[in-house]
């Protein structure tokens, strides 16, 4: 009976389309919907058939728009919720084959509207962030090559927005390709057609928002494309360029410097004269931007452009206004990052008031803007900043209590769509609860973190009541809001151990040291909540929300715990390590809720294949197994055992290299923490470790590096490497060897090739164990160093200016050792050169 009950509800929503009854016809394809999601295998037996009626509907144009429009969806639906049996069944490529032709159709001049072609993106998009990126993206990208030589610029446009919107789900997988690939996009930013220039510039930010590092080296090809665009004559061109521009920016660092003349004279000729208000948002964001990258360099720029932007903070005669004013905040809290408390501090006072009163003209939104300006100017003047905590506080906690309509009446309240195409900036930034509300609380939530930190003992009576709200808040529906309380929970905790100024942790259980009454009161309360929040995240809104959204809240979690062990060490644990070993072997097995669709009858899921999402989360498990080694010790060691067999599969060939590369990574931690506890394993681990040391990934190659004991594979790291940080790690390797046995390394070989890769010139958190190191050798009397303190005092030099490189004690403990060695070597006259200063 149930086995023709699918084929039989197809027939009837076939006669619906035929008689062109739309109304049943729609209530039909809601129908499928609500099948979809429901953990049921009723559709999983016609699945290959549904898919291909849904394509044949939705690439019909002989069919109302809107009811293509809802085949496409059932599609984007399929593949999150049937994800493993469209892989099983092996229905991607002709899915990617079958939507990108529709995407070629043209869209609606309505950037609010719906269209096939829209749809067609967003399935793509779906099928990008859901499905392992080898399933997909090399037939995305073969389609996108054969449409940008089509004549016809809609294939070219389709070409670029797919190219955009698959970005997201399959960056890492794209990364070692990103020399073939950006040809393709400086192509389409070139096209004589204005929609395909349109559509390139949208690819172009969302590779800057996933691939940043590959795009900022690339900037002396970009820039100047984007700057010509810049200058179109569409002014939808000059929008969608200036977001581009805007993506690159945040990424550039320095490198925008010697753009930057130019830069701000087209920015300001575009601000002043653009005429669509649209325009204007994205410039003034593109100046943000700027004043971020360049930081003090843009100091003589801030005359010209601080009255602009103050101008534009007063607008509030419509909503175009409202939304130019509160890009313009944003902006104004770039501005003041990058100028200084000093030149900026005569604005605070009027910028603060327009704030205050962007805050009243009912608009979530300039609430939002004006929270993260208040987070901002708190960083920029800290103390200083304390005097206005009485007047905004009460309008955070008002947001973070803000009265929402019932969770479960959905009407309005939820998007069961992507929101991206409303305004075509962002090419398809993912599902999402949407509520102003809870955005709103969102960035409340997140600005308590930041205050607190900021102005540490003047917020302590602000403690109590934002613990409450952040705990209170901690089950809510949106995904945003319960990763800002996770971050502000942890935030509360580090600031008050910060506070206490504790002597460094030392790691092991039971523990052997203590902490401030105030940092354990704050453990007691924090750990709970956020436990709970990690045991119950996938039990709740399952029916409503992506899986995707749930790994997130967890990946979050993750990472807070391991910044906060590094902080505080083992006692935030110390209670709960069984409960967060569970968690993260459910991760590790994939058994944890967030990690499961609801269709694997067949078992044909290809192990070594898994979406981008799933890859982040077993990475920030990695990590968070790699924090509790290093802060547990040897009392680790029999989790350890456990998760080695589970870490170790995820280095093999077949792996995509993030994956590797955690597996390395992971694994080193674990030894440098438990130290001997790692003797039973160590034929297995060398063994991984000789095979990563001869990866063809020099990524892999730097986290292999980490802790290799052996010196010979160790030392082509050494020797004509392009990525410095492989360097940098194999110089920590070398210097953690060195601290452990030092009698076991011959220092006379190792030191002259050390030394001689001295400063680290990438991954300054090496510095730690290599000037602990030296400090060792020098306070050991070794001989090597005390022939060669002239190389040391150039090395010592370069670290110490510019600022930055090293931590505020192991600074300290440099300058210690030089005023020692200017007593020692008067005749060098240490205190006659550029290090003079640090010694007075």
């Amino acid at each position: 009976m149930f086995r023709e009950l699918v084929p039989g509800m197809v027939n009837v929503l076939q006669q619906c389309l035929t008689e062109n009854d739309e109304d049943n016809a729609s209530k039909g394809f809601e129908v499928f919907d609500t099948l979809l999601m429901l953990e049921i295998p009723l559709l999983s037996t016609h699945l290959a058939q549904l898919i291909d009626f849904f394509l044949n509907v939705g690439a019909n144009q002989q069919y109302d728009g809107s009811i293509r429009i809802m085949a496409l969806s059932f599609l984007m639906w399929a593949a999150v919720y049937k994800q493993n049996k469209l892989r099983t069944l092996k229905l991607v490529g002709p899915i990617v084959q079958r939507v990108m032709p529709i995407g070629t159709e043209e869209d609606p001049e309505d950037v609010d509207d719906d269209s096939p072609s829209r749809l067609a993106f967003k399935v793509m998009n779906a099928l990008a962030t859901n499905m392992p990126p080898q399933q997909v993206f090399p037939i995305v990208i073969q389609n996108v090559v054969t449409y940008m030589q089509n004549p016809d610029p809609n294939y070219r446009k389709a070409a670029m927005m797919t190219f955009a919107v698959v970005i997201e789900g399959c960056a890492d997988y794209m990364r070692p390709k990103f020399s073939e690939l950006l040809p393709i996009v400086c192509a389409g930013l070139q096209d004589p057609d204005i929609i395909v220039r349109r559509a390139a510039c949208m690819a172009l930010s969302c590779l800057a928002e996933d691939l940043e590092s590959e795009i900022a080296e690339n900037h002396a090809t970009l820039l100047p494309l984007v700057f010509n665009l810049m200058n179109d004559v569409n002014p939808e061109v000059t929008k969608h360029a200036c977001n581009a521009l805007d993506a690159i920016l945040e990424g550039l660092g320095e490198d925008v410097l010697q753009y930057l003349p130019v830069l701000m004279e087209k920015l300001l000729h575009l601000l002043d004269n653009a005429p669509q208000s649209e325009t204007k948002a994205t410039v003034t964001a593109a100046l943000g931007s700027a004043a971020h990258a360049a930081g003090e360099e843009f100091q003589p720029y801030f005359v010209q452009v601080m009255p602009r932007l103050l101008h534009i903070i007063s607008l509030k005669s419509n909503p175009d206004e409202l939304l130019l004013r509160g890009v313009a905040i944003d902006t104004v809290g770039a501005v003041a990052e990058a100028v200084g408390k000093d030149m900026f501090r005569p604005h605070v006072e009027s910028l603060m008031n327009l704030a205050m009163e962007g805050m009243q003209l009912e608009s979530s939104r300039l609430r939002e803007c004006s929270y993260c300006f208040y987070s901002i100017l708190a960083r920029v003047f800290e103390d200083d900043f304390a005097p206005y905590l009485s007047t905004i506080m009460p309008h955070l906690i008002a947001s973070c209590q803000a009265e929402e309509k019932d969770e479960f009446a959905l009407e309005g309240e939820i998007d069961l769509t992507t929101d991206a195409f409303e305004d075509e900036d962002e090419a398809l930034g993912g599902f999402n609860f949407n509520s102003a509300i809870a955005d709103e609380k969102e960035i409340a939530a997140d600005a308590l973190g930041e205050l607190f930190e900021n102005t540490k003992v003047y917020f302590l009576p602000y403690v109590e009541q934002s613990m409450t709200e952040l705990v209170q808040l901690s089950d809510h529906i949106s995904e945003g809001v319960r990763k800002a309380v996770v971050g502000s929970l942890f935030n509360f905790l580090k600031t008050f151990s910060r506070m206490s100024n504790p002597a460094p942790f030392e790691p092991g259980l039971p523990l052997k040291y203590k902490v401030h009454d105030n940092v354990a009161r704050m453990i007691g309360v924090v750990m709970p909540a956020v436990l709970k929040m990690w045991a119950e995240e996938d039990d709740k809104y399952v029916y409503i929300l992506l899986f995707t959204l749930h790994m997130m809240v967890v990946v979050q979690i993750s990472q807070e715990l391991v910044d906060t062990l590094k902080l505080v060490g083992p006692v935030i644990v110390a209670d709960y390590v069984d409960v967060i070993c569970q968690h993260l072997l459910e991760i590790f097995e994939k058994k944890a809720i967030c990690q499961q669709e609801n269709d694997d009858e067949d078992g044909l899921v290809d192990e070594d294949e898994q979406a981008e999402y799933e890859s982040l989360l077993i990475s920030a498990a990695s990590d968070l197994v790699g924090a509790l080694a290093i802060a547990l010790g040897e009392y680790f060691v029999n989790s350890f055992n456990v998760f080695l067999p589970h870490i170790s599969k995820y280095y093999k060939k077949t792996k995509a290299l993030s994956d590797r590369s955690m597996a390395i990574g992971c694994l080193g931690e674990v030894a440098f923490g438990i130290k001997g506890g790692i003797t039973p394993h160590t034929e297995v681990l060398m063994n991984l470790f000789l095979k990563a040391l001869a990866d063809e990934e020099e990524e892999v190659r730097s986290n292999a590096a980490h802790y290799s004991v052996i010196l010979t594979a160790l030392h082509p790291l050494f020797q004509g490497q392009n990525l410095q940080n492989v360097t940098d790690n194999a110089a920590g390797a070398v210097s953690r060897m060195i601290l452990a046995h030092p009698d076991a390394v011959p220092l006379d070989q190792v030191l002259p090739v050390l030394t001689s890769v001295l400063p680290l010139k990438r991954d300054y958190e090496e510095n730690e164990p290599v000037f602990q190191c030296l400090f060792h050798l020098f306070r050991s009397q070794n001989p090597w160093v005390f022939a060669h303190v002239p190389q040391f005092l150039g090395i010592f030099a370069r670290v110490l200016v510019p600022e930055g490189q090293l931590k505020e004690h192991t600074q300290h403990e440099l300058v210690d050792l030089i005023r020692a060695l200017n007593s020692q070597f008067q005749n060098l006259n240490i205190a006659g050169s550029e290090l003079g200063p640090f010694i007075c």
